[in-house]
């Protein structure tokens, strides 16, 4: 099986997840900031351009038989449930906000020669989305999506489990490219928001799978077979791999309080993701798999490691750094766009003196991208 899923608990004892707050404070209805017409064309132009654009940038979707999950039967169980709709139409909204003129470069080291003319093409916005507030249109779709996922999600059961899979797949991927701009404010906060909803999709398989016939989305996006194959225990925590960054796990030199066996675990744990994702980028993986492996950090690494983050541990911040700093080898993916420098720029500004030594490592990769600039 190529898709990830937690392994860190049983299936029934798993909790509901809970969808998170948005970070956004557009709480209405979008009837009640857009004008009927306007809405209606609206919705049509961002639906458009999550089938034809938005879903040729989704780390699968250079297979036919993977996009048309997307384009075909998520679309359709869109109609039927809100939440998921919401979801499609405010990442949308997202994408034709963000800086994507890099992509074309990402698709030409990908190879995919398909994905890199429809990107091309929607490289510019016309004149009548300038005229549009895609960023409030983006806000109030994803508040919508979220506040009624959480309604499904309370009524978890055979009839929505597959479109809250879903939905909340198209949530997590935006949470990553909501990382606010904070690096020069001495309150900077990690992007754990994006971790807990990640760690949320590996909750909903858990609970969720059982309820799912085999043909159904979510079954056949977790058998679907891709690289790196998230379910090889030692291809993705092997002890090996934490040795460029064993730094980080010296008990002795860096000590913190109440460092028991389950959090030296969770840490070692991490590390071992982190630097398993550090030996596919000198193995010249592909960017797709790169995608892959930065983005499942939060369905893969212990719970325990995200409320240390939470809690906003240095040696957990510092290895989130080191993470995110790898994302830098794919920066040229919009959901990537300018992510490692805020991060790790960030984490850096509240990381307390006796840690500022683990930033090196992740300033290093940021500056050798801006070097390139």
């Amino acid at each position: 099986m190529g898709a990830p899923t937690d392994n860190n608990g049983s299936v029934s004892s798993a909790p509901l997840p809970v969808c998170l707050p948005s970070p956004y404070s557009d709480s209405g209805e979008a009837a009640e900031f857009f004008e009927a017409e306007e809405r209606r064309e609206l919705e049509l132009r961002l639906l458009h351009h999550f089938i034809t654009i938005v879903t040729y940038t989704f780390p699968a979707c250079n297979e036919q038989r993977y996009r048309d999950l997307w384009t075909i039967d998520a679309v359709r169980s869109g109609f039927q449930h809100a939440f998921l709709l919401n979801a499609m139409l405010a990442i949308s909204a997202l994408h034709l906000l963000s800086d994507t003129r890099s992509m074309t470069y990402f698709y030409a080291r990908d190879e995919d020669q398909v994905a890199a003319e429809r990107v091309t093409k929607a490289l510019f916005l016309t004149d009548t989305d300038k005229g549009r507030d895609l960023a409030r249109a983006h806000r109030v779709y994803l508040n919508t999506a979220i506040r009624q996922q959480r309604e499904a999600i309370s009524k978890l059961s055979p009839s929505n489990a597959d479109a809250i899979f879903m939905a909340s797949l198209l949530l997590s991927y935006q949470s990553l490219r909501l990382i606010p701009d904070q690096s020069n404010s001495p309150s900077y906060s990690p992007p754990i928001q994006w971790l807990k909803m990640c760690k949320a999709v590996a909750t909903i398989i858990q609970i969720a799978r059982p309820m799912v016939h085999n043909d159904s989305m979510m079954a056949l996006i977790l058998a679907y077979s891709t690289e790196p194959d998230f379910g090889d225990e030692m291809a993705m925590f092997n002890p090996v791999y934490r040795k460029p960054f064993e730094a980080l796990l010296d008990w002795s030199q860096y000590p913190e309080p109440c460092l028991d066996q389950e959090i030296k675990h969770a840490y070692k744990r991490t590390v071992a993701y982190v630097g398993g994702v550090y030996r596919a980028l000198l193995n010249k993986e592909p960017p797709r798999s790169m995608i892959r492996r930065i983005v499942c950090l939060g369905v893969l690494a212990p719970a325990r490691y995200i409320e240390l983050l939470d809690q906003g541990r240095p040696r957990a911040l510092a290895i989130l750094a080191h993470h995110l700093a790898l994302s830098q080898a794919i920066e040229e993916h919009w959901w990537f766009h300018g992510v490692a420098g805020r991060v790790v720029y960030g984490i850096k500004s509240i990381l307390p003196g006796e840690w500022q030594w683990a930033m090196e490592w992740p300033l290093s990769m940021v500056r050798v991208v801006e070097a390139q600039s």
